[in-house]
Order: structure tokens, then sequence, then C-alpha cells
């Protein structure tokens, strides 16, 4: 969470000076807090897993691997994070998804976890997706929660091969993403389009038209991959809308609106993981 001086600070300059507000909002968007740390309930799974690393951009990423080993021919469901998370926090659909016969992979993405780096946006993501792939794929499934799900169905609309997808608690697109950032960093939402801008600019500065090509209703998932949205009615970060949304922009897909559960703790409950476990399938080879 952030501070409340920097709370503070980003209000009276959104006030007072709003281009040092969008200025320090761009250079502040990428920057990660401390690792976070392996929960108790998750300690056994992550204990469990097999690790190994793989390079992304110089950056050494942590792999967690459970269930069958790649060589048994187990079909392999890919999980990727969310923000300020780690592997390891998919412990309740980790264990899930094994005793169903699936073979898991996971990573703690740049920055995160245990793996190396000091940034982490969609294109980092995406590049460490890849990086596993190359390493322990190919996947049958992709889960993602928060900015791995919008990560993870970016990915799979450039290309990234699966025949299923769930999407836990995710933003529209890029400019969902900054929304919340803004929200959680007390930046005026008058702020938006500029500070939009801003990062797209100055963060991206390879990418033309950053706002449009990284939004999920008008680049959907492809139509051939089976697509769950799972989002709580008590998600501060991203509304029970923004998945009615991508639900709508992707004719065919499933949706499930739960309650009680925020942002975060979709991952734990236990009918999320039994709806995750049955939209994948019987774990075939």
């Amino acid at each position: 969470m952030v501070p409340t001086a920097v709370r503070t600070t980003f209000r009276t300059l959104s006030a007072a000076a709003p281009p040092l507000a969008v200025g320090l909002g761009a250079r502040t968007f990428t920057r990660v807090g401390p690792p976070a740390r392996v929960r108790s309930i998750d300690a056994e799974t992550h204990g469990a897993a097999r690790c190994a690393t793989v390079e992304v951009d110089g950056d050494s990423v942590v792999t967690s691997s459970w269930g069958a080993a790649p060589q048994s021919g187990a079909p392999a469901v890919l999980l990727v994070h969310g923000w300020q998370l780690r592997a390891s926090r998919f412990g309740f659909l980790v264990r899930a998804l094994v005793e169903a016969g699936w073979r898991v992979e996971s990573y703690d993405a740049p920055a995160h976890g245990d793996s190396t780096g000091d940034r982490l946006t969609v294109l980092e993501h995406m590049a460490a997706m890849r990086a596993v792939e190359a390493a322990h794929g190919p996947f049958t499934a992709v889960v993602g929660h928060s900015l791995g799900a919008f990560s993870a169905a970016t990915a799979l609309h450039d290309g990234f091969a699966a025949d299923r997808f769930v999407s836990l608690a995710a933003p529209t697109g890029f400019d969902s993403v900054v929304a919340s950032f803004m929200r959680l960093a007390g930046i005026s939402p008058r702020l938006h389009d500029r500070l939009c801008d801003r990062i797209a600019r100055t963060g991206f500065p390879d990418e033309t038209d950053l706002r449009d090509r990284f939004d999920l209703c008008r680049h959907p998932v492809p139509a051939r991959v089976s697509t769950l949205f799972v989002q709580d009615l008590d998600d501060t970060m991203h509304s029970a809308d923004e998945a009615r949304a991508l639900h709508a922009a992707h004719p065919g897909s499933e949706l499930l609106i739960t309650s009680g559960l925020g942002h975060n703790r979709i991952m734990d409950d236990e009918t999320v993981v039994k709806t995750v476990v049955d939209h994948l399938g019987p774990a075939r080879s």
C-alpha cells in the first residue's frame, strides 16, 4: 500500500502543481515495493515447488513447478500473479490443480518474490511468460490475477498459445491500471489523461498508441480460447463492471461475480477455486 506521506504529497501536488504530480507519478508508476513474504498458509506449497530460473532482459526470474514432471506428458497450466504478489500466492489453486492432475508452472515476476529487477510492466510480464514457456511449456491453460491476468490476456491476443484462460480480478486495460494507481497514490482523477500520456511517452517509448494497444475490450483474447472472467463486487482495485465489460467483449466467455472477497482473497475462495478447475476441465495428456 502507498504510505500516507506519499498520498499527501501527491494530493498537494495535484492541486498546487499538476505538472509535478504528473511527472512524479510517471516516474513511480512501475516502481515495485518490498517483495511479498510467503504467507504461512502457503508455506508448504512454496516449499514443495521445484524451482529454477530463466533470464528475462537481464533479470533472473525464479520459476516454480508443482505436480508431474515435464517429461511425464501431463498437461500444464501457467499461473501469472499480480502486483506485489508472488507465485506461491496461488497456493490454494496450486493444490487443487495438482490434485486434479495438472502440471502447474508459475514464476515470480521481475522485481517480485525471489526474482531480480527493479520494475514491472505488462511488457516484462509477457516477456517472462514467453521465457517460462520456452523452458517449461507448452501450456494448455493460463490463469492470471490482476495485472497478471491483464498481461496474460494481452499475451494470448498477441499469439501466446493456450486453449483455456481464466482471468481473476483483471483490469480492462492500461487506462484502468493507471486509474487504480492514481487512486492508491492520491493523484487527482482530473490528471488521468495527462498521466497516461506521460507514462506512455516516457515509460514505453517503443510503443505507439499504447492506450489502444493495451485495451482488452478492443483487443480481446482470441475466440478459440475458452475464457472465464471472475471478479468480486467488493474489489476496490478493479470493479465488477470491468469484468462485465470484458465478458461482453469476449462472446462465448463465462462470467462469475462474487461478493465479500475483495481483490486478493478471490484467489483463496473455495467456490472460485472449484470454478477455475472446472473451467479448465479434466487434465488430459
